[in-house]
């Protein structure tokens, strides 16, 4: 008895597990059809492994639940008994207290009714067909969405290539600065750019979207460009001048170093110079200050008015104004310092801009190529006729006479590729060669026009009402000939047994007369041919067309 019971708890497991699988399946297999219809409507790369990956792991939780689900061994007795229809004899069986005088004659009476029985008989697998069949109907769906061609897999790859390449701009960009950072040469302006580009660096792996990223990198380059003085050139030019002219020749002998460092070492000095030394040293300042006008207008200032002083014998005044010049160089040349790092840093972003232009715009060649394969495919297409006609007339003797004849007509259509050829066969005289060229006429592209029996699908206009066309039954010349077509090709030439006409210069109609007879018989052809719907809305179109200049 215990062993059955045994085998019945873990036969609840498996009820319970089937029972909550049956449950829950349906609205899980619900939630997978709707996730893969969003990623089919938009061009998210998560709705269809999700949705896959719920029905996954709900199945796996359910699985693991009825494992591990505690089911104690008196439920397990009087889930027997309600199945077998015992009673409480296993109920009791394990309830009964041993002391009890019938404890043995009740453990055996259970011992009797669980022998020959089965676990499956006493807690049976419930089966909620409703709930299947929905639940597969979903799954199956979901699974076909899912594996289908899916028009969001472009967008998605566009996306990734997106991506991937501002991902490489971020990196390129984060390696910049590292280097720059990292070179001992670095000035404080260079470094503060270098943490600028990081930052953005950062932003851009967020970014996710050429368009985000390029606007990211146009804040970033209009936040450095502010920096930026239209009159840098010039600026530059003064400082690193003033400083070359002071490093190549010192304005007092024992100075050194940059302008700014001379200038103010100079004006603790010039009590120590003789008045030659001055009036030699106030020459050259004036003409420093000249030089500085245009691109460092308050050097300029500072060293005239040293000039001036140093002139006039004020050595108070003159170590003051060369203090001011030292500091107006000093601060000029941090400008220009942060500036140029500016303008370096502009410069990188500028690079970073045109290397994501440049991704935009393969992108857009790739789907414009797409686009002209996809034209190109369109408007390719290839149409066959073919017709069998055998005709009697009667005029001086009777005869018999069979023909065979082959037509063929190509089209050009020009759209976003290029347009198809049309072809066309035909048996049965000249009239199954104009019939199967009618039904060969040339594929319409995204422009072009409809191909027409002669072969051209951009025919140069004609005056319907003198062109002229073989009709193979001339008026008077007996019964009129039917056409069939059928599936083959005949040769060029024509065979014929009568005194009829067998060349195709004799029997020249104008076209006028004949286009109503031919219309009708590319109709029937048509009627008759396995031929797709596309090539027979355009056989009908080209004689709609032809109709309609003909009236």
């Amino acid at each position: 008895m215990t062993g059955f019971l045994a085998a019945v708890r873990r036969r609840l497991r498996l009820v319970w597990g089937v029972a909550t699988g049956q449950l829950v399946l349906p609205v899980v297999a619900g939630l997978a059809v709707v996730l893969v219809v969003a990623g089919r409507l938009r061009p998210w790369a998560w709705p269809e492994p999700v949705a896959f990956a719920v029905v996954g792991l709900t199945v796996a939780a359910v699985a693991v639940a009825a494992l591990v689900l505690r089911i104690p061994m008196t439920v397990a007795a009087r889930a027997a008994d309600r199945g077998l229809g015992t009673r409480d004899a296993f109920s009791s069986a394990l309830e009964v207290d041993e002391a009890n005088p019938f404890h043995r004659d009740v453990v055996e009476r259970a011992e009797v009714l669980a022998a020959g029985r089965r676990a499956a008989d006493a807690a049976p697998v419930p089966w909620h067909r409703r709930r299947m069949v929905v639940a597969g109907v979903l799954l199956v769906a979901a699974a076909g969405l899912g594996l289908a061609p899916n028009r969001q897999d472009d967008v998605r790859a566009r996306m990734a290539d997106e991506r991937a390449a501002v991902k490489a701009e971020a990196e390129r960009l984060e390696e910049l600065a590292r280097k720059v950072q990292a070179d001992p040469r670095t000035r404080a302006a260079e470094r503060e750019v270098a943490q600028k580009l990081q930052a953005l660096s950062r932003e851009l792996a967020k970014a996710g979207s050429l368009e985000r990223a390029k606007a990211a990198i146009d804040k970033a380059a209009t936040d450095l460009a502010s920096r930026l003085d239209g009159n840098l050139l010039s600026q530059k030019a003064a400082v690193r001048g003033l400083d070359r002219s002071v490093s190549s020749s010192p304005l007092a002998p024992g100075l050194h170093g940059g302008a700014s460092q001379q200038l103010a070492a100079l004006a603790e000095q010039l009590a120590a110079m003789s008045p030659e030394q001055r009036a030699a040293l106030a020459e050259r300042l004036a003409g420093l200050a000249k030089a500085q006008q245009a691109g460092n207008p308050a050097a300029a200032e500072a060293l005239q008015q040293a000039a001036s002083a140093l002139q006039a014998g004020d050595l108070g005044g003159a170590s003051s104004a060369l203090s001011a010049a030292a500091g107006a160089q000093q601060a000029a040349g941090d400008s220009v310092e942060r500036q140029e790092a500016a303008a370096a840093g502009v410069s990188a972003l500028a690079d970073s801009q045109s290397r994501l232009d440049n991704a935009a715009a393969q992108q857009r060649q790739g789907q414009q190529g797409q686009r002209g394969q996809q034209g190109q495919g369109q408007g390719q297409g290839q149409g066959q006729g073919q017709g069998q006609g055998q005709g009697q007339g009667q005029g001086q003797g009777q005869g018999q006479g069979q023909g065979q004849g082959q037509g063929q007509g190509q089209g050009q259509g020009q759209g976003q590729g290029q347009g198809g050829q049309g072809q066309g066969q035909g048996q049965g005289g000249a009239a199954g060669g104009n019939v199967g060229g009618a039904q060969g006429p040339g594929g319409q592209g995204a422009t072009g026009g409809p191909g027409t029996a002669n072969g051209s699908g951009n025919n140069h206009s004609t005056d319907l009402d003198t062109s002229t066309v073989f009709s193979p039954v001339p008026e008077g010349s007996g019964e009129d000939s039917h056409l069939s077509g059928q599936l083959g090709e005949g040769p060029d030439e024509l065979q014929g047994k009568d005194d009829g006409l067998t060349t195709m210069n004799e029997g020249h109609v104008p076209y006028t007369l004949v286009l109503p007879q031919y219309q009708a018989a590319a109709t029937r052809a048509l009627d008759s041919l396995d031929i797709a719907p596309s090539l027979r809305s355009l056989v009908r179109a080209y004689f709609a067309a032809l109709a309609a200049e003909s009236n």
